[in-house]
């Protein structure tokens, strides 16, 4: 005669499976690890973007020094120059670069030599102009919005104006020629024709922002091909 085993039914049930109250919180579960995965994931993809970003900045931007730099360094002659701290709309700095050093000024458009460098705080662009013979000017983006600051200084080897119109600190600017009278400065309060024909040292900073990021480059150049007068 057979006999017959007795059901737990505790067991009955747990062979049954996952009541719907299991699965919803399993579900859930799920769904709140799934999100922290996910804003974790994006989250790194971002600050990796950010990452990349900053540093095409830097690299545009130290890139943009360094040519700022080395063609200032070959200059033969400031030209002109705007200061946006004097009431220019713009900051602007042009000069004549003897590249191929024949004391010959080119200005044809294949060959420019007559360059100027201007930055735009309204828009905060920082661009080079070459000047043709035509005087049609190519102007080309250097910087687009993202100059916050250009500082443009410009500083002469003839120390003996030192602190005219002020107290001298080591350092004759153009403003302490201005001051001086003819013939190194003509007092009008800007830098032009004979203040600049005495200018043999210029610096300039550049202040860049991405973002909520600031980097600050600076360069100074002595325009060694200049003639003191």
């Amino acid at each position: 005669m057979s006999t017959s085993t007795p059901i737990d039914p505790g067991t009955s049930q747990r062979d049954q499976g996952f009541t719907l109250v299991e699965v919803l919180v399993a579900m859930g579960l799920f769904a709140v690890v799934s999100t922290l995965l996910l804003g974790l994931v994006l989250s790194t993809a971002n600050v990796t973007d950010d990452t990349r970003a900053a540093a095409n900045v830097t690299e545009e931007s130290r890139i943009a020094t360094e040519r700022m730099a080395r063609e200032l360094r070959q200059a033969a002659a400031v030209d002109a120059v705007e200061l946006s701290t004097l009431g220019a709309s713009t900051t602007a700095l042009t000069f004549w670069t003897d590249f191929d050093g024949d004391g010959v000024r080119d200005e044809s458009a294949v060959d420019p030599e007559v360059l100027t460098y201007r930055w735009y705080p309204a828009s905060r662009r920082l661009t080079l102009t070459a000047n043709d013979a035509d005087g049609t000017a190519v102007t080309r983006p250097v910087l687009a919005g993202l100059v916050r600051n250009f500082n443009l200084q410009l500083r002469s080897s003839l120390w003996q104006y030192d602190g005219a119109g002020g107290t001298a600190d080591g350092v004759t600017t153009w403003d302490e020629l201005d001051a001086s009278g003819a013939p190194v400065g003509n007092g009008n309060g800007k830098p032009d024709g004979p203040e600049l024909d005495r200018i043999d040292l210029v610096s300039i900073t550049l202040t860049v922002t991405d973002g909520t990021t600031e980097r600050v480059f600076t360069m100074q150049a002595d325009l060694r091909n200049r003639e003191q007068n």
